[in-house]
């Protein structure tokens, strides 16, 4: 189910006892737990609504106030935090939790209370019993990053509403600097209209100016001028890095996996696979891949494949204390720009 299916439902009053909230996109979450909480009155909120942490608050807490009746109300509203218990990963200081009480409460819920747990997470462990058991019993709502033409429609939608419109190439270069992420998208609207409040029209060159880069984005800069020979703005890219106290090693990181990601799609594209293909093969947000995919076009591959092998053996010196970290660096940047 969809956030708008939700919503929809919710305000027909057509309600479940309980829920799965999956996905990471704040502004979703923000907008599934509002519209529960608007199903109750202000009064009825403060006398039956609970949220609780499931890292810190145990499961058999949580189950004993969603089997308690409503006070002066209709019905009790119950928020469940991370449910880390969902996921393959082994997460660190927190309480061992009973699921076994979670999988009977979803078999048998009480009537009158409405449980809504959200997973955002990246993924859940399909394996386990409490997650295969949620899935059967709970209606699930689908919080995720939103891709492709929906990303786009929906962000020129909510301008148009406001009265904007945004250039095709500034959509692009914004969906860009945001990894696609439309909470972090939404945020940086607001900048944008204020920038473009006379004309209504949002152009690339706002988008450049206000909407400011990840550090993953400009160590891509970085690989850039580095794989055309671009010595001079290779070494001026590096020594902003070093004033804004960036280790060597983290740039170092970032380049690899960059150099590996280019590779990939090199390889993957001569086998016939589509950029949306790749995308999805390796688990990676379209933009990227998109952005990349230009790029890995025209590289030579063996030039890519000796940078990634030197790239590798400088995290290697550098880790085993074999010189200067920023040295070792600069020297790299020498030989290959």
């Amino acid at each position: 189910m969809k956030v708008a299916e939700l919503k929809n439902n919710l305000k027909q009053g057509n309600l479940s006892n309980v829920y799965l909230v999956t996905g990471k996109e704040q502004v979703f979450i923000k907008e599934i737990q509002k519209s529960f909480k608007e199903i109750m009155s202000t009064e009825e909120r403060e006398m039956n609504f609970s949220n609780f942490d499931l890292e810190e608050v145990s499961i058999a807490d949580l189950i004993n106030e969603a089997i308690s009746a409503p006070f002066f109300g209709e019905r009790r509203l119950v928020f469940a935090q991370h449910p880390y218990f969902l996921t393959g990963e082994r997460a660190k200081n927190v309480i061992e939790q009973n699921v076994d009480l979670l999988i009977k409460y979803i078999q048998d819920p009480t009537p009158s209370t409405i449980l809504v747990i959200f997973a955002s997470y990246d993924k859940l462990d399909a394996r386990k019993k409490i997650t295969k058991q949620l899935k059967k019993m709970a209606t699930v709502v689908d919080a995720g990053q939103m891709e492709g033409p929906v990303l786009n429609r929906t962000i020129k939608t909510d301008l148009n509403k406001a009265g904007y419109e945004i250039e095709q190439n500034a959509l692009e270069l914004l969906i860009n600097k945001t990894k696609g992420n439309y909470s972090l998208i939404t945020n940086q609207l607001d900048k944008l209209k204020l920038y473009s409040l006379q004309t209504k029209k949002i152009d690339q060159t706002a988008v450049n100016e206000l909407v400011p880069q990840s550090l993953e984005d400009n160590v891509f800069d970085l690989t850039t001028q580095i794989l055309n020979k671009n010595i001079y703005k290779a070494e001026e890219l590096y020594n902003q890095f070093l004033l804004q106290k960036i280790d060597p090693i983290l740039l170092i990181a970032i380049i690899i996996s960059q150099l590996r990601l280019l590779i990939q799609i090199q390889i993957l594209s001569e086998k016939g696979l589509s950029e949306a293909t790749i995308a999805k093969n390796l688990r990676l947000n379209p933009y990227r891949v998109k952005y990349s995919y230009r790029q890995a076009k025209s590289l030579n591959r063996k030039r890519l494949q000796v940078m990634y092998s030197d790239c590798v053996n400088l995290d290697y010196q550098i880790k085993s204390g074999q010189g200067d970290k920023e040295l070792l660096f600069d020297l790299f940047i020498a030989k290959h720009a």
